[in-house]
């Protein structure tokens, strides 16, 4: 059997669309509780509405790496799979990495057409399991590094933006080892023109007021111009 007859199988697209419906229909109660609860607190229907478009507005951009992930799984895992991965709980850098860490422990790559239905399976399995920790440890650790951070600011604020400042500098130190020194790969050429651009949004936006909304949409631009940079280079 063919990997492609079971992840674009009919009953595949009616679990996940199910799925995802619960997941819809669960954001609505919750919007209609916020309603209400702002009502309750004396704001007026065209504030909240008002905050609702604005937020809406606001996420679309930043999810456009998502989404573009999303196109490029799609033929290599199929529809169902990276549509339910990407619209719950799934990174987008997470879901490829796994899903291509899965099929080189089976002997196989994540290709069109370059594995079995045995290495679907395992990247599914490796994808959905993986993302699960995530969940698992925010549960179980978010009330104590809350706890432990509201410690932190009564004693200096100054301390919490140290503490994430340091965690930041060592993600961007790790991305910019493992890509940014690739000599004219397309990982290298990605990240350079990515934080070139990156830096110009930041400085454009620290510098003039009407550009303050750039803030949100830094990453999204910053990923778009290097993948579009490196289609044209290579």
């Amino acid at each position: 059997m063919s990997y492609t007859e079971v992840c674009n199988a009919s009953w595949m697209f009616i679990y996940v669309g199910v799925l995802l419906l619960g997941v819809v229909i669960q954001c609505l109660i919750y919007m209609r509780g916020a309603w209400k609860h702002a009502l309750e607190l004396g704001l007026k229907p065209a504030q909240i509405r008002k905050g609702l478009t604005t937020g809406i507005t606001i996420s679309i951009l930043p999810t456009l790496p998502v989404l573009i992930v999303l196109f490029s799984l799609v033929p290599l895992l199929g529809t169902p799979l990276p549509w339910l991965r990407l619209s719950i709980i799934g990174s987008a850098s997470y879901e490829t990495y796994a899903a291509s860490t899965a099929l080189e422990c089976v002997g196989e790559t994540l290709t069109v057409n370059g594995y079995t239905i045995n290495g679907w399976v395992a990247a599914a399995w490796v994808m959905t399991v993986g993302g699960s920790a995530c969940v698992l440890w925010s549960t179980l650790a978010i009330k104590p590094i809350s706890a432990l951070y509201e410690k932190a600011e009564k004693i200096d604020l100054k301390l919490v933006l140290a503490i994430g400042s340091g965690c930041l500098s060592g993600v961007m130190a790790y991305v910019s080892v493992a890509y940014g020194f690739s000599a004219m790969s397309t990982n290298g050429v990605v990240f350079l023109i990515s934080f070139a651009v990156g830096a110009l949004l930041v400085l454009l936006y620290n510098k003039r007021e009407k550009l303050k909304w750039l803030g949100d949409y830094v990453m999204a631009i910053s990923m778009l111009v290097g993948m579009v940079a490196a289609c044209l280079i290579f």
